[in-house]
């Protein structure tokens, strides 16, 4: 709720309305739950585990948008639209770790949005939500080094990067797996050299 800046009532209500056809699915980690070039029909909202966005450019090099966490929908809204006309999805969805939870039906959640203005609302935060977090990642990307961007990432998905894979991050960030890891090993050499300069925190810790 605090993520899409809703209250408790509205959340609670179009999760009533939407209850009604909501179906469980369970993947584990490294299948997909949306792939690229099939056409995008259905909304996954996440009740554990994380799922990750991206697409293959023309190099045919993956390249990862954002990630996912629990109780967020893990939907490309653009491949959804062009779903409705039958066209294929650019993005692809897949699970960075086992995921349980709701698939909805695009269509049929939307025709119930059409009659309940408290969801309009809902959706149009979740909108919002999402431009916020595509000008974050536009902001994160144009940090000049892999480092500031490795920051970034740490603040805009807390605890999360011990939870996925170093090639996943790495792919965020625009780098090499075999960079990340020396990013990895710079940041714990940093932090043990600032131990031994100030031991006193250190104890105090």
């Amino acid at each position: 709720m605090k993520r899409i800046d809703v209250s408790e009532d509205a959340y609670n209500h179009v999760t009533n309305i939407l209850a009604a056809i909501a179906k469980p699915f369970h993947v584990r980690k490294g299948e997909y739950l949306q792939r690229a070039g099939t056409p995008a029909t259905q909304v996954h909202w996440l009740a554990s585990g994380v799922a990750r966005s991206g697409f293959f450019n023309r190099e045919g090099v993956e390249v990862t948008l954002r990630f996912y966490r629990e109780g967020e929908s893990a939907t490309t809204l653009t491949d959804l639209i062009s779903g409705e006309s039958g066209q294929p999805a650019v993005q692809f969805l897949i699970a960075e770790t086992p995921i349980h939870g709701f698939t909805l039906d695009w269509k049929t959640a939307s025709d119930l949005r059409a009659q309940h203005e408290v969801m309009q609302n809902y959706h149009l935060n979740i909108a919002m939500a999402g431009l916020q977090s595509m000008a974050q990642r536009a902001y994160s990307s144009g940090e000049t080094s892999a480092q500031e961007r490795l920051t970034a990432f740490r603040e805009e998905y807390p605890g999360l990067e011990a939870r996925i894979s170093q090639r996943a991050i790495a792919s965020y960030l625009g780098i090499t797996p075999q960079y990340m890891s020396r990013l990895r090993r710079e940041a714990e050499a940093g932090a043990e050299a600032h131990l031994e300069d100030h031991p006193a925190h250190a104890r105090q810790a």
